[in-house]
């Protein structure tokens, strides 16, 4: 005979809304219950019935909040979760998106407080690496609520698991690139966003002190000479890499961390020095393809935006409707290398 949540309930001398809560791990249950409870479970042989958990579960309408910045990746994301809310089929959920510019961690801090006041039942999170932030997470995931990051993660948090590439690994491979197409020699530059501010963005920092650490030790005649801080806007972007050309008539490589290849790709059409400088970037959008396809961008990393929205959805809902939880803490998707070649 199945053994049923009712039958364990009577055996703690609890009610059914305990053992569910024990189950699922969720909140509003003392530690010492909780112990009782999941003793019972293993002592009765518990196994839960997906079949009867879905159809259970498929009356409900979920209530996802997406909490985004204001950057290159955002619609390649927003396309990415529609298409994870598409897979999840007899389910009823409905996504809520709040967008932050970028750096603005009291915004974002406020919308997953909103999150919780709202009592939303999972959180997609590109978060801006701030305590502000970090404290908000964890009362959120204090409170019940899934919390998944995706295209940056953040340290020190409870958040549920990050979806995104391996910087650490993208990083290193972009050292090695730019290390062979200099021959092993020559002045660069690093494009990012300003990761000496404290709400930055965490994957941007991996990027660059990962290729800045392997630069000096695979090639040390490789000199970074600046790193410009782009803070993700489109003019400054422009206009500080107007003035490293300007300023620095021998930089041979450019690597950029962050947003803004299009401005980029700009300012090095526009002084005539786009096929001297190798340039390196993230990401496959169109206008960074079409840089590549003109020889001003030489290589970009890409690194499956769409699969970084579509997978936190799925996430969450195996945890709301099964009570699963992500095997590993980082989920990363495929680093595709891109050249003029291979498009």
């Amino acid at each position: 005979m199945k053994v049923t949540i009712k039958e364990i309930a009577e055996r703690a001398g609890v009610h059914r809304a305990t053992v569910d809560k024990v189950l699922h791990n969720r909140v509003g249950v003392s530690d010492e219950v909780r112990m009782k409870v999941q003793r019972i479970i293993k002592e009765m042989g518990y196994t839960p019935n997906p079949a009867g958990r879905v159809l259970q579960k498929q009356g409900k309408k979920y209530r996802i909040e997406a909490i985004l910045v204001e950057v290159d990746a955002l619609p390649f994301l927003k396309a990415g979760i529609e298409q994870g809310v598409h897979n999840q089929v007899g389910f009823d959920i409905e996504v809520t998106y709040a967008i932050s510019k970028f750096q603005d961690a009291e915004r974002q801090k406020e919308f997953i407080d909103n999150a919780i006041a709202a009592r939303a039942d999972g959180i997609i999170i590109s978060p801006i690496n701030s305590e502000r932030v970090r404290k908000a997470i964890d009362r959120a995931v204090d409170s019940g609520i899934p919390v998944v990051a995706t295209n940056a993660d953040i340290d020190g948090t409870k958040r549920t698991c990050c979806v995104g590439i391996n910087n650490r690994k993208a990083a290193r491979i972009a050292g090695r690139l730019m290390g062979q197409f200099l021959g092993g020699t020559g002045k660069i530059a690093v494009v990012s966003s300003a990761i000496a501010s404290e709400n930055n963005n965490y994957y941007v920092q991996v990027r660059e002190t990962e290729f800045a650490d392997f630069i000096h030790k695979e090639y040390p005649d490789i000199k970074i000479i600046t790193t410009l801080d782009s803070f993700e806007d489109p003019q400054i972007t422009y206009e500080k890499t107007v003035k490293l050309l300007r300023d620095y008539q021998d930089l041979q490589g450019i690597y950029i961390t962050c947003g803004g290849v299009s401005q980029v790709g700009r300012a090095l059409e526009e002084s005539g020095r786009a096929k001297d400088i190798r340039v390196i970037s993230f990401e496959d959008y169109p206008e960074v393809v079409d840089l590549i396809r003109k020889d001003v961008i030489d290589c970009t990393l890409a690194g499956e935006l769409q699969q970084q929205g579509e997978i936190p959805v799925q996430i969450i809902m195996d945890y709301l409707v099964f009570g699963k939880e992500p095997e590993q803490q980082q989920i990363f998707t495929d680093i595709r290398v891109l050249v003029k070649e291979s498009l």
